[in-house]
């Protein structure tokens, strides 16, 4: 019986010391999310500083688009809801209803359609997430989703920040933490 018992007490104390382990190693962060700058416009930078060369980041995105929007990959909303063909085409094509002014006499009002087509070399950066894995000093990355990322201008011409298009997963799973928002 006291056999047992110390038996039992090592298999428990084996199983609380490598529940934080995987076969990455032991955990860092279960997930971290980050920009990746594929698009360097500075012209005094390395060329491989926050860049990909032309042709392989215009592949890349092309690839990517290319996939969403023929269905071979499902695109989500950062809440993990499934984006539909017609949603991705709204963020490559908008269109929007715009009234202006006739500069001549009687002055009258139109309306006018502006259609605005995404530019794929307007993709400047890739954002992330992933998690990160301790295995004795070797540091690991497991990426489970990504987004094009462009940059956000308002109507008064003012940069305002990052926008991700749409999220991606590998093998279309979205994470859990992401499925409970």
């Amino acid at each position: 019986m006291k056999s047992l018992l110390k038996y039992t007490t090592y298999l428990l104390l084996l199983m609380m010391f490598f529940s934080c382990k995987t076969k990455h190693g032991e955990i860092i962060t279960g997930r971290i999310t980050y920009d990746v700058g594929i698009k360097n416009t500075d012209p005094d930078a390395d060329w491989w500083s926050n860049n990909l060369p032309g042709p392989e980041r215009e592949k890349f995105t092309e690839d990517l688009f290319d996939r969403v929007r023929s269905g071979k990959q499902r695109a989500y909303k950062f809440n993990g809801d499934v984006m539909s063909v017609q949603e991705i085409t709204e963020i490559i094509i908008s269109e929007t209803k715009i009234s202006l002014q006739r500069p001549d006499p009687p002055y009258a009002f139109y309306d006018t359609i502006v259609t605005q087509e995404l530019d794929l070399r307007d993709v400047t950066r890739i954002r992330f997430i992933e998690e990160w894995y301790n295995n004795n000093g070797v540091i690991s990355k497991k990426v489970m989703g990504m987004a094009p990322v462009v940059e956000n201008y308002g109507p008064d011409g003012k940069f305002r920040g990052y926008e991700a298009l749409f999220w991606v997963f590998n093998d279309d799973e979205v994470p859990e933490f992401i499925r409970k928002q």
